[in-house]
């Protein structure tokens, strides 16, 4: 294992900067809509797949059905923010870490108590109206029966999240991109180098050194100039103590 190393590494780095990737939220227990058995079940249930329940045609045409599937499935589903993001936390107090930039919406990072967090896909602890803007926390969404609706003009609430058929922010997007194009360290953290993260912002990294840290072996894994396998919660509290 490479833990010393790789230590040594982020306790020197100036700028470190994490691409936090799925298998922490799966690991965590969140909701994940690609996961087979997953897909399933909610097929057996709903009658549909996630990617046609979590899109903005059921949201604007079948909307008493997209609630009812986000509310279960993805609010019902929250997971618990892992020993992985607690490390990640002490590493931003300790001023070893700039910046954590995820796909996932279940806010698990800052749940964890991380601050400078670029959510792409946005997060379901934050609902606003679209019509007045009125803002709704995500128990209000969850303790809801049937639609929930703004109290002050009666729209549909609108999840923050980007749902399938959207296209991200292209601030956010490009935050994000400079904050890797800063970097001098950058952290691949339960994914590999070919999933849809790691492909989207590798490409702006110049710095030294890049390490993954993910579960199972992967043909991309030469890239890394360090690799760590095994699930981020078990192996990062090893690295960083």
């Amino acid at each position: 294992m490479n833990y010393e190393r790789i230590q040594s590494i982020l306790k020197s780095s100036r700028n470190t900067v994490c691409l936090l990737g799925v298998e922490s939220s799966m690991d965590s227990g969140c909701f994940y809509y690609h996961d087979a058995d997953g897909a399933m079940d909610v097929e057996s249930e709903y009658g549909y797949s996630p990617e046609e329940m979590f899109s903005t045609i059921f949201y604007n045409t079948r909307t008493k059905e997209f609630f009812d599937f986000y509310r279960d499935k993805l609010l019902g589903h929250m997971g618990t923010p892992g020993a992985d993001l607690k490390v990640l936390r002490q590493m931003e107090q300790d001023g070893k870490l700039n910046g954590i930039i995820t796909r996932e919406v279940f806010g698990l990072a800052k749940r964890a108590g991380c601050e400078n967090v670029i959510e792409l896909h946005g997060t379901v602890l934050k609902n606003r109206c679209p019509h007045c803007g009125k803002e709704y926390t995500m128990e209000y969404i969850k303790n809801h029966s049937g639609v929930p609706q703004c109290e002050v003009c009666h729209a549909t609430i609108r999840p923050q999240v980007c749902l399938v058929g959207e296209m991200l922010d292209n601030a956010t997007v490009t935050r994000a991109a400079d904050l890797v194009s800063q970097a001098e360290v950058l952290l691949v953290l339960g994914c590999t180098l070919k999933s849809s993260l790691a492909g989207q912002f590798l490409k702006y990294f110049n710095g030294e050194q890049l390490i993954l840290i993910h579960e199972n072996e992967h043909y991309t894994d030469e890239k890394a100039d360090i690799i760590c396998y095994g699930k981020p919660r078990d192996v990062l509290p090893k690295i960083y103590q």
